[in-house]
């Protein structure tokens, strides 16, 4: 039986395409064995819309939907039922914190719970992140988990749209952006080079892509190419941007993968 489970706090979330049955079984196995999962969750769809409400519901257990999830000296309060969170997105969240330079001032377009933010705030203190969600329920953990993590000097939280937000406050302003958001990527790159300071600095921009079967490196590299040079044709841009590095994060399907692409702007 193929089920793809990742655990959130004391929630498991479990999707799969096989019966009801295996299901039951493989969820019955885990809260037997493993005493800190309590309450698990079935993903029926993908996450499709802006605001990233993933599509859960109840399956067994705890009928107990509010967690802390913990990683890497972070505590995040959430709902998953209710907001976008991804502890696959760990390892991704301390790679960019670790880039981070002494009093870099940042934008994060797409905050959520504010995960990426916190991460940053907590490596690196003298750091000014301005953290945008549109999610008002995201919005409302974010400012929970920045208080939660003693951040409230350096993750500076915005409710509203980040295209919106940034054209009226943040032009000519950043240093460093992050774009976590693969459906809004191509649309957000060209105002977030202009969200720089003299348009030069770091985007790390996060984009899905079609992959074969057997996956290498060289296929995530060809993806993230043929998607700036996409990008920079329809927008126009006269930028140097340079791909510095790229990664995948995970599988968003079998074929569709999640990247990461380290950009510099000159």
């Amino acid at each position: 039986m193929n089920v793809i489970s990742e655990q959130i706090g004391h929630i498991l979330i479990i999707r799969s395409k096989g019966n009801l049955k295996d299901l039951k079984r493989f969820a019955e196995e885990q809260l037997s064995k493993k005493k800190y999962i309590r309450t698990v969750l079935l993903q029926t769809n993908k996450v499709s819309n802006e605001e990233r409400v993933p599509s859960l519901r109840y399956f067994m257990g705890e009928k107990k939907f509010d967690t802390i999830h913990r990683e890497y000296g972070c505590k995040f309060y959430l709902n998953p039922a209710k907001v976008f969170f991804s502890p696959r997105l760990s390892f991704e969240r301390q790679r960019i914190a670790s880039k981070v330079q002494e009093n870099e001032k940042i934008i994060n377009f797409f905050s959520g719970v504010g995960p990426f933010s916190i991460c940053i705030a907590r490596k690196k203190p003298s750091s000014v992140i301005h953290s945008i969600e549109l999610n008002p329920v995201a919005y409302q953990y974010m400012i929970k988990n920045i208080e939660a993590n003693k951040c409230k000097n350096n993750v500076i939280p915005y409710l509203g749209d980040a295209f919106e937000i940034v054209k009226k406050q943040f032009i000519n302003y950043a240093d460093r952006i992050i774009l976590p958001l693969p459906m809004l990527a191509d649309r957000a790159l060209s105002l977030a080079i202009k969200a720089l300071s003299d348009e030069k600095g770091t985007i790390h921009w996060q984009i899905s892509g079609y992959i074969g079967k057997k996956e290498n490196k060289n296929d995530i590299e060809k993806i993230a190419k043929e998607r700036l040079e996409k990008v920079v044709r329809e927008n126009s841009l006269t930028n140097k941007i340079s791909i510095q590095f790229t990664r995948k994060i995970r599988s968003l399907s079998p074929n569709i993968a999640h990247i990461a692409v380290d950009l510099t702007v000159n």
